[in-house]
């Protein structure tokens, strides 16, 4: 059944943290962020899900940024970051078994868990964000009248940057954890700090599939979006200069194996739009199978 479980409280880390609100998006630049992308899926792609989880506010804000140079671009790497963290996810989990579990962090307003808990059955989907991002959530799914939610996903409430995620899931292992756009807001050492604790929290074999920001300097036109998002949203704090330091990353936290994909990697196989603005490194690391 779908739930909401509590989890200790602590002192906020900065996304977390309420700061001037100039365009009434939220009270903190996670909730504020989490808007802005809400926005662009529904204008961009609209279904029951991206609608419900949008608001008007988030919508026209969108629109603002999408009449941006180079914002095309940028747009067509938020469905390729979706759609390719996913698609990892997936292609790794075992196609069936007892007591199967994913985890998504920083889920925000995204549709992810949903589609997965719909597309999986079988398996347990948990979605944690920041607890503002997790009640409007499911207020928006609960009043919504096109969306059915499936008794396979459940939410927890947790600023996973003074949080260890052992401790938010009670000590439980999963089979797999995702975390879309979490990372870029924490320093090098904290990146490595929550993997470590992700890497505790997952089952022998288990994936960690996430993405990392990385200094490009050909993206003159996106890094323009980017500083007028990260207004809003935060500021970028990890920043591996390339696929080796990003590897480097995930193995400082324990893992055994780690591939690093570029953002266009797998584009054609999963037919997404074109052009793809090059703004992060994709990594699915594995924990040792003993």
């Amino acid at each position: 059944m779908n739930q909401e479980l509590s989890v200790p409280t602590h002192d906020a880390y900065p996304t977390a943290q309420p700061t001037p609100d100039t365009l009434g998006l939220g009270r903190t630049s996670g909730q504020r962020g989490a808007e802005i992308i809400a926005g662009f899926r529904a204008e961009q792609h609209p279904s029951a899900d991206t609608l419900a989880l949008s608001r008007w506010t988030g919508r026209v804000t969108a629109r603002w940024f999408m009449r941006m140079p180079g914002s095309k671009a940028t747009m067509n790497y938020l469905v390729t970051r979706l759609a390719t963290l996913s698609h990892l996810i997936q292609e790794t989990l075992p196609p069936a078994g007892d007591d199967l579990t994913i985890v998504d962090l920083a889920c925000g307003l995204s549709p992810r868990g949903l589609t997965l808990a719909r597309a999986l059955p079988h398996v347990t989907v948990i979605e944690i964000d920041l607890p503002d991002v997790v009640r409007d959530k499911q207020q928006r799914l609960k009043q919504a009248r096109d969306v059915v939610i499936p008794p396979n996903i459940q939410w927890l409430a947790a600023d996973l940057g003074v949080v260890s995620l052992g401790d938010v899931l009670g000590g439980r292992q999963v089979n797999a954890v995702c975390a879309e756009g979490l990372n870029p807001y924490f320093s090098d050492e904290k990146v490595v700090a929550i993997a470590r604790h992700i890497h505790a929290s997952l089952k022998p074999g288990g994936v960690y599939v996430c993405d990392l920001p990385w200094r490009n300097d050909n993206n003159a036109q996106g890094k323009q979006v980017a500083n007028v998002y990260s207004r809003q949203a935060g500021v970028y704090l990890c920043t591996p200069k390339d696929e080796a330091e990003a590897r480097q990353v995930m193995l400082d936290a324990g893992f055994a194996s780690v591939d690093v994909y570029p953002t266009a990697q797998f584009a054609d196989a999963l037919e997404l739009p074109q052009p793809i603005m090059e703004f992060s490194l994709f990594v699915r690391a594995r924990k040792a199978t003993v």
